[in-house]
């Protein structure tokens, strides 16, 4: 093989400008096929790109002989589905973030990922937080704030509702995902490992949203949690998201040790830092040598050609939605959970056999 046949599952804004933008600089990818639920949509992609057609629904693309890899850029609804069926048909998945509705949606990508270890599975990480990754880690693997002691996560910022439907609000679609809670527990579980324990609050202060059929009903995806959790490293650590808060102060990670204290600020993807002989934070560059980019598209074909790494892989989406499953259980129960938590939740407020 010296070119790998794709087929894109959902052409909305990140398939338009991340994918297909990245995937157009890549020689050895060649795609084939794309849907959407918008037909327009799909028709208009392949036309501008010069893709060889569109399908009537996402299985069409699974199943064609013509394709060797899928990419599934939808919302966390067809994560699963659209992963375990791809796999089944021995197709490479790369896998849009969030990794899947629930921590058992997850649990059942990665068996079957594990099941066919000749296919390459990826998923898609975040972009804030990617730029300054290396330097954040190697910093921290140097001692530079000593015993990790505090972390705080902050993503707080003022989301005005639109008047119709979002997919963003439908427990439905989104399962126990939520504004940028998996990004930044993405992000952080790099960092600094983990959760352990977690202790959730939180609220719909939007308190009535619109279903896709045009309906109105009571709101019960949060938009605003306030979290306490203790971290694998011994750390104590606080997360507060909220997209309802005028005037927030935006988005975050703070690292505080024994000997100093990171500040990585994550959509303008600033690193500041003091350790021992400061007196102050000061900005910390991000050497040319050093600056992780987003190519997680180009590394996904070149895994399937040649065999080299890509990352995120399963394990790591499975590590951050068993965080937000225990998060969503701690909402539901009141209670302190354990990091990895059982398979409960089907999506916010509603347990599996509810």
């Amino acid at each position: 093989m010296d070119r790998v046949r794709i087929g894109l599952i959902g052409a909305g804004g990140v398939a338009r400008t991340r994918h297909l933008p990245a995937l157009a600089k890549v020689p050895e990818a060649d795609l084939r096929l794309v849907w959407s639920r918008d037909p327009a949509r799909a028709a208009g992609v392949a036309d501008e790109l010069g893709i060889a057609g569109t399908t009537s629904s996402w299985e069409e693309i699974v199943d064609s002989d013509e394709i060797d890899a899928v990419i599934v850029a939808t919302p966390p609804v067809l994560h699963h589905p659209a992963t375990l069926r791809a796999l089944s048909a021995g197709k490479h998945v790369l896998c849009q973030a969030r990794m899947a509705r629930n921590l058992g949606e997850a649990r059942e990508m990665l068996r079957a990922a594990e099941a066919a270890p000749d296919l390459v599975t990826c998923l898609y990480p975040p972009l804030p937080g990617l730029k300054g990754d290396r330097v954040m880690r190697r910093l921290l693997a140097d001692g530079y704030v000593g015993d990790i002691r505090e972390v705080r996560v902050t993503g707080v910022s003022l989301l005005e509702p639109g008047d119709g439907y979002s997919w963003q609000q439908d427990p439905d679609v989104t399962g126990v995902n939520a504004m940028t809670m998996g990004m930044w527990a993405e992000v952080l579980n790099r960092w600094v490992g983990p959760a352990t324990r977690v202790m959730a609050t939180g609220a719909s202060h939007r308190r009535r949203r619109t279903t896709a059929d045009g309906a109105t009903v009571d709101s019960v995806v949060p938009d605003s949690l306030g979290i306490a959790a203790d971290l694998e490293c011994g750390a104590t650590a606080t997360y507060h998201f909220s997209t309802a808060a005028a005037f927030g102060p935006g988005s975050s990670i703070e690292i505080y040790g024994s000997r100093g204290a990171l500040v990585y600020t994550l959509f303008e993807e600033r690193v500041e830092g003091a350790t021992s002989g400061d007196d102050a934070l000061r900005p910390i560059p991000v050497p040319d040598a050093e600056v992780r980019r987003q190519t997680t598209d180009s590394e996904f074909v070149r895994a399937i050609l040649e065999g080299t790494p890509v990352y995120p892989d399963f394990p790591e989406g499975v590590r951050y939605m068993e965080f937000s499953e225990a998060v969503a259980v701690s909402l539901a129960t009141g209670k302190a959970v354990a990091v990895p938590p059982p398979e409960r939740m089907d999506a916010w407020g509603r347990f599996i056999d509810s």
